[in-house]
Protein backbone atom coordinates (compact mmCIF):
# COMPACT_ATOMS: atom_id res chain seq x y z
CA UNK A 1 0.00 0.00 0.00
CA UNK A 2 2.78 2.45 0.91
CA UNK A 3 4.74 1.58 -2.23
CA UNK A 4 1.63 2.21 -4.34
CA UNK A 5 1.10 5.57 -2.68
CA UNK A 6 4.71 6.53 -3.32
CA UNK A 7 4.51 5.49 -6.98
CA UNK A 8 1.27 7.45 -7.43
CA UNK A 9 2.73 10.67 -6.01
CA UNK A 10 6.07 10.12 -7.74
CA UNK A 11 4.42 9.81 -11.16
CA UNK A 12 2.12 12.75 -10.39
CA UNK A 13 5.05 15.01 -9.46
CA UNK A 14 7.09 13.87 -12.47
CA UNK A 15 4.20 14.86 -14.74
CA UNK A 16 3.86 18.22 -12.98
CA UNK A 17 7.59 19.03 -13.07
CA UNK A 18 8.24 17.76 -16.59
CA UNK A 19 5.31 19.51 -18.28
CA UNK A 20 7.04 22.89 -18.82
CA UNK A 21 10.14 21.05 -20.01
CA UNK A 22 8.23 19.31 -22.78
CA UNK A 23 7.99 22.55 -24.74
CA UNK A 24 11.73 23.11 -24.66
CA UNK A 25 13.99 21.10 -26.95
CA UNK A 26 16.84 20.70 -24.50
CA UNK A 27 19.59 18.13 -24.57
CA UNK A 28 18.99 15.50 -21.95
CA UNK A 29 21.88 15.81 -19.52
CA UNK A 30 22.31 13.39 -16.67
CA UNK A 31 22.18 16.26 -14.15
CA UNK A 32 18.82 17.49 -15.43
CA UNK A 33 17.43 13.96 -15.37
CA UNK A 34 18.68 13.60 -11.81
CA UNK A 35 16.88 16.81 -10.86
CA UNK A 36 13.75 15.64 -12.66
CA UNK A 37 13.75 12.42 -10.65
CA UNK A 38 15.15 13.63 -7.33
CA UNK A 39 12.66 16.41 -6.63
CA UNK A 40 9.53 14.30 -7.29
CA UNK A 41 11.06 11.43 -5.30
CA UNK A 42 11.61 13.67 -2.28
CA UNK A 43 8.14 15.16 -2.55
CA UNK A 44 6.69 11.66 -3.00
CA UNK A 45 8.48 10.47 0.13
CA UNK A 46 7.11 13.46 2.00
CA UNK A 47 3.58 12.71 0.87
CA UNK A 48 3.97 9.04 1.84
CA UNK A 49 5.19 10.12 5.26
CA UNK A 50 2.13 12.33 5.61
CA UNK A 51 -0.05 9.42 4.48
CA UNK A 52 1.48 7.11 7.06
CA UNK A 53 0.69 9.52 9.87
CA UNK A 54 -2.87 9.89 8.51
CA UNK A 55 -2.84 13.49 7.37
CA UNK A 56 -5.82 14.31 5.20
CA UNK A 57 -5.41 15.36 1.55
CA UNK A 58 -6.26 19.04 2.12
CA UNK A 59 -3.57 19.30 4.82
CA UNK A 60 -1.07 17.74 2.43
CA UNK A 61 -1.84 20.51 -0.05
CA UNK A 62 -1.43 23.10 2.73
CA UNK A 63 1.91 21.52 3.69
CA UNK A 64 3.10 21.70 0.07
CA UNK A 65 2.00 25.33 -0.18
CA UNK A 66 3.84 26.15 3.04
CA UNK A 67 6.97 24.48 1.68
CA UNK A 68 6.58 26.45 -1.55
CA UNK A 69 6.35 29.73 0.37
CA UNK A 70 9.40 28.78 2.44
CA UNK A 71 11.31 27.92 -0.75
CA UNK A 72 10.35 31.22 -2.40
CA UNK A 73 11.45 33.20 0.65
CA UNK A 74 14.69 31.20 0.83
CA UNK A 75 15.34 31.79 -2.87
CA UNK A 76 14.63 35.47 -2.40
CA UNK A 77 17.25 35.65 0.35
CA UNK A 78 19.88 33.22 -1.03
CA UNK A 79 19.05 33.24 -4.75
CA UNK A 80 22.53 33.81 -6.14
CA UNK A 81 24.08 31.06 -4.03
CA UNK A 82 21.30 28.61 -4.91
CA UNK A 83 21.56 29.35 -8.64
CA UNK A 84 25.35 28.83 -8.55
CA UNK A 85 24.90 25.55 -6.69
CA UNK A 86 22.12 24.39 -9.02
CA UNK A 87 24.22 24.86 -12.18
Amino acid sequence: MIIGTFIFYFVLFIIIFSYPGLKQKDNCHSKSVLKLLAIPALLGLGMVFLTVIKVYFIYKIFALLALLVIFVLTYWQWGTQISRWWK
